[in-house]
């Protein structure tokens, strides 16, 4: 079943056997991924692949699919480590630009166009990527860590004194001279 992963991709063939794909692999065999979070690809860490490849009534082909991984990362707002759960949901027609009709782009569709000699492995590592965030961090800030805690005391209490911004402070040292 995994072999399908890193044959040629040829979205035409596989949506004509309705080829679909439910499994856990190993986050390992997923380079790109696992070079995120190397400590969890050796050790045993999953991705949940689900993907399905269909053909309508007119014969544009079509994938659908969802990706699933945790990833240790460092979230932006406190610099601690986070467990990030990297969830994609793959959306994409594979046909010409003018093809793609307003019903699939209204459902989410993306029009893909494959580089030559690309695997389905790939495809769906590169839109797990396309997933990620630019700056992970915590959902909420009450989730941060020890930093964000110490940074929160240093804040002036509610009704006390309030820190004017630096653009303030700019203001009034160019009034004062």
């Amino acid at each position: 079943m995994f072999a399908e992963l890193d044959r040629l991709l040829d979205p035409p063939a596989l949506a004509a056997r309705a080829w679909r794909m439910d499994a856990e692999t190993p986050l390992r065999d997923w380079p790109r991924l696992a070079a995120l979070d190397p400590a969890r690809a050796e050790s045993g860490g999953k991705l949940q692949v689900s993907v399905a490849f269909r053909e309508d009534q007119g014969g544009a082909v079509s994938l659908e699919g969802k990706l699933a991984v945790t990833l240790r990362c460092i979230c932006q707002r406190c610099l601690e480590d986070m467990e990030f759960e990297l969830r994609a949901r793959p959306k994409l027609f594979f046909g010409a630009a003018d093809e793609l009709g307003d019903a699939a782009s209204a459902n989410g569709f993306e029009l893909c166009e494959l580089e030559p000699g690309m695997t389905l492995r790939q495809l769906l590592e590169d839109e797990a990527l396309l997933s990620l965030p630019v700056f992970p961090a915590h959902e909420r800030s009450e989730d941060c860590g020890a930093l964000a805690a110490r940074l929160a005391e240093l804040e002036p209490a509610a009704g006390g004194e309030k820190s004017s911004s630096p653009f303030a402070v700019l203001a009034g040292l160019k009034r004062k001279n």
